[in-house]
């Protein structure tokens, strides 16, 4: 059979290889016939022990019964095609078609049933079809969403997860934002698909200032919905100047003319998503003394005290307080110049043993008139040498120091939801001292990041937060 067009990607099994290029379709024959030596067993009772064909193979084989008229006995008439089918294989990866062929549905005994589909799932409805016998399918830009939206309306599970899995991989990264806003984040949202959400507001997120507060963007901002507006602003991915920039989105989002009549409502459901410890004070007192806050102060008043509070304590008080560890405390990708930033370690498995990894930042500095304070966080994800096998992170100050400046330090490994655990400690950083040990391998062990669905891998993923105080 001939290679697929550049364009298209042959699925198989749902077995999807985001990193590769083309995909020769499946020529059956080159499935590898079973061997007695290869059977996959175990035993389960006294009465002997399981053992399985190849199961691959066999899909493979159910496929050509697609569009045959041996035994079919439905056919699917969708738009100007027909479909010879067979209730058997419908049912059992459909339960809506199972539901239509039971007896209580009226066209249920028809030999012929007329399916209405919008006009592209028309064009794509055989491979759809096709997947149900043979559970492979050729994906492409155009193609997917499509079968998707047919793999929704008929809900078959696997099929949604291959198009799901293709669109975040080989679709979303490479679109035009619009069109990542207008056409899949639309969808994702209205059919509650949360990877596939995921996948279009990471898009998103570097652009998300201009999305949020841009004239070019303005009206598809306003007319977000409820729900699509706090599905972003429960992102720590979005690459903001600072948290007041995400609170002038949301007032401009509430103070549009449509959302006037329910505009309490929306600020009660809306306001706890917004990250106000994160704000310096002077913006919070800005937003204190709006009349937005002025008019609805008792929904803003607890989040004020919060904040405030937060700003009053050191670094290690703040360690101590469990609800400063909820999603209110998280940190986004701000680009501002801040004392505190956040860092991610990507593909935790790939790390090999006792490697290094540096991650730099930027920070304010002590100094007036102030400059640009530069660090490093060193980890050792997987053992820090041959004979520590300790997870390390070691935090290097790489400014010059022409006198010494105490500085008081927090390091968190955090998730999507809440900081999962924090060390802190003090350091007299100078030119010969430039380098400490946070100790966070009394916390996390290597153990805890290799065992299998670690809580401290966020999408295979290390996570940290730094957050740095200068002791006077």
């Amino acid at each position: 059979m001939a290679g697929l067009p550049p364009s298209d990607l042959q699925l198989v099994d749902s077995t999807l290889d985001p990193t590769a290029g083309e995909f020769s379709a499946m020529d059956t024959s080159s499935f590898p016939e079973l061997s007695t030596s290869s059977c996959s067993s175990y035993t389960l009772s006294p009465e002997g022990t399981y053992c399985y064909g190849n199961e691959r193979k066999a899909l493979a084989d159910q496929t050509r019964f697609f569009n045959s008229e041996i035994l079919s006995d439905v056919i699917l008439k969708v738009g100007e095609q027909t479909f010879y089918a067979h209730k058997l294989i419908l049912i059992k990866t459909s339960d809506v078609f199972e539901r239509m062929f039971s007896s209580g549905w009226s066209e249920a005994n028809s030999k012929c049933v007329e399916l209405v589909e919008e006009g592209p799932c028309i064009e794509y409805f055989a491979r759809f079809l096709k997947f149900l016998y043979g559970c492979q399918i050729i994906l492409s830009k155009d193609s997917c969403l499509p079968v998707l939206v047919l793999a929704d309306k008929y809900n078959v599970a696997d099929l949604k997860n291959v198009c799901v899995s293709f669109a975040c991989s080989s679709i979303i990264p490479k679109l035009q934002l619009k069109q990542v806003f207008h056409t899949w984040f639309q969808y994702a949202t209205k059919c509650d698909h949360k990877q596939l959400v995921s996948a279009c507001i990471l898009a998103l997120s570097e652009e998300m200032s201009e999305i949020m507060l841009s004239g070019e963007w303005q009206r598809e901002w306003e007319e977000l919905d409820k729900n699509q507006l706090i599905e972003i602003l429960k992102s720590s991915d979005l690459c903001v100047t600072d948290e007041y920039e995400v609170w002038q989105a949301v007032l401009a989002w509430v103070k549009s003319p449509q959302k006037l009549e329910r505009r309490e409502n929306y600020l009660k459901e809306i306001l706890q998503y917004v990250r106000f410890p994160m704000m310096t004070p002077d913006q919070l007192y800005s937003i204190e003394k709006h009349v937005i806050a002025e008019t609805y102060g008792e929904l803003f008043q607890e989040k004020f005290i919060e904040a405030y509070r937060y700003h009053a304590l050191s670094i290690s008080k703040r360690a101590d307080i469990k609800l400063f560890t909820n999603s209110n405390y998280l940190l986004r990708n701000y680009t501002s110049l801040r004392w505190d930033k956040r860092l991610k370690l990507q593909n935790y498995g790939s790390c090999p043993k006792f490697s290094e990894h540096s991650l730099k930042f930027s920070t304010r500095s002590s100094s007036f008139p102030t400059q640009t304070w530069d660090w490093e966080l060193r980890v050792y994800p997987k053992g820090f040498s041959q004979t520590s096998d300790d997870f390390r992170c070691l935090l290097y100050s790489n400014l010059l120091l022409d006198q010494p400046r105490p500085v008081e330090f927090m390091v968190s490994v955090v998730n999507n939801t809440q900081i999962l655990c924090t060390v802190t400690g003090k350091k007299n950083f100078s030119k010969n001292r430039y380098t400490v040990d946070t100790e966070i391998d009394k916390q996390i062990s290597v153990f805890d990041l290799e065992s299998g669905n670690s809580p401290y891998l966020m999408d295979g993923s290390l996570v940290f937060q730094v957050t740095l105080q200068p002791v006077m």
